[in-house]
């Protein structure tokens, strides 16, 4: 059984951790509902699906990717800024704080957390977007594997009926 003490940093994190996916989430989901209604449609009945509709699919994926390709790089430089300014307050209360160097440490990393958090959600979002756009790259080569085959296949049936 953990101690009090971890029992109530254990609750702290989920806290935290809780509310920064929750803001993380209201922010993606204009982008991440979409694209993840298509996969489900996509992986409803991949094996079904008609040359034609797998190039759509792969088509719609990739203008999902190209959407949110600009929103990644801008969502990277929200974070870098967001580090800055956890700096700047950082080193601005370290500067005006009294005391000792640990002190002064210890009321510049309090006076700072806020920003530390803030650093962490766009951190966050930057990385669900990174990986988003990763995985939708790799489900497009995949149905491209997808396509190839079916592809193969009509070939060797028509070569069978001749």
């Amino acid at each position: 059984m953990a101690k009090p003490d971890l029992n109530q940093a254990l609750d702290a994190v989920e806290m935290v951790y809780g509310d920064i996916v929750a803001i993380a989430n209201d922010m993606l989901s204009p982008l991440f509902d979409p694209i993840n209604k298509l996969v489900g449609e996509v992986n409803s009945k991949i094996n079904n699906y008609t040359v034609e509709e797998i190039r759509n699919f792969m088509m719609r994926l990739q203008l999902r990717a190209y959407e949110i390709s600009e929103t990644k790089e801008k969502s990277s430089l929200k974070a870098e800024l967001s580090a800055a300014l956890r700096k700047e307050k950082y080193a601005v209360i370290f500067n005006e704080a009294q005391g000792t160097a640990g002190t002064k440490d210890n009321t510049a990393l309090l006076a700072s957390s806020e920003e530390t958090i803030v650093e962490s959600l766009y951190n966050l979002v930057a990385n669900l977007l990174r990986t988003k756009l990763d995985q939708l790259h790799r489900l497009v080569d995949a149905l491209k594997s997808i396509l190839m085959s079916k592809m193969q296949e009509a070939k060797l049936s028509m070569n069978n009926l001749e």
